[in-house]
């Protein structure tokens, strides 16, 4: 059976992390399997995998950034918000024509998130 973003987002919680070491790994398990999707390039379903558990993962981070009484400061959402947009865009140009460099670049950008949340970067 094949879990969705959404689920494996569940697991981790359920394995007993919480804030933003819970956050931090839900953005790893983004790079990891952007990574395995990239090291088989070609196998669809492993892309589709990747690229759903990544939009699924920030629509998270768009709902929670649109709560009025958000914990960071409007420029740190806003920014958060505009990069949330790349990704939703890259995911969807990714889907449509897989390309090497803006796979990366998803990569790229939820490693650093991961690493900031982690403070590992």
């Amino acid at each position: 059976m094949t879990k969705t973003g959404y689920d494996a987002y569940k697991q981790t919680h359920k394995n007993g992390l919480k804030g933003r070491a819970l956050e931090g790994e839900s953005f790893m398990k983004a790079v990891q399997l952007l990574k395995q999707a990239q090291k088989f390039d070609g196998n669809r379903r492993l892309l589709m995998e990747a690229l759903d558990y990544t939009r699924k993962l920030w629509t998270i981070v768009q709902a929670d950034l649109k709560e009025p009484n958000h914990h960071l400061s409007e420029d740190i959402r806003t920014n958060l918000l505009s990069l949330s947009l790349y990704v939703d865009r890259t995911c969807y140009d990714v889907a449509k024509k897989p390309h090497p460099q803006k796979l990366q670049g998803l990569i790229d950008v939820n490693y650093q998130i991961a690493s900031g949340l982690l403070g590992t970067g």
